[in-house]
């Protein structure tokens, strides 16, 4: 047989980050403008220990292009977010605007995978 877990002390026990309904807004907000323009495809969204990740991809089958990490209040940058670029860290601040800006400057510099033949 399996072994039995007590989900309330396992919850508990790890320090579990997400990202709140305005924090969501702001980050599909971001990646719809760059969806739209033909620069990202795809996102995931990923919960580790003590952190919230939401990655955006250029294509399905890529590492990320941008990251951005939510912090939980035990780690050492408490209520940081962090803004990686293909795994660099580009800013760190207490601010998701502050960290989707500097995603923003970015992406303009990142050549879209397809243009428009129009």
């Amino acid at each position: 047989m399996g072994t039995l877990f007590d989900l309330a002390k396992y919850r508990k026990a790890k320090s579990f980050v997400h990202f709140d309904r305005s924090e969501l807004m702001r980050l599909m907000n971001t990646y719809s403008r760059q969806v739209a323009s033909g620069a990202w495809r795809d996102y995931a969204i990923d919960h580790l220990d003590g952190m919230a990740m939401f990655s955006i991809f250029r294509s399905t089958h890529e590492t990320p292009l941008f990251t951005v990490i939510k912090l939980s209040s035990e780690h050492q940058n408490a209520g940081q977010y962090l803004a990686l670029h293909s795994g660099e860290r580009i800013k760190q601040s207490s601010d998701i605007m502050n960290v989707l800006d500097a995603i923003e400057k970015r992406a303009r510099k990142v050549v879209p995978l397809f243009k428009n033949n129009s």
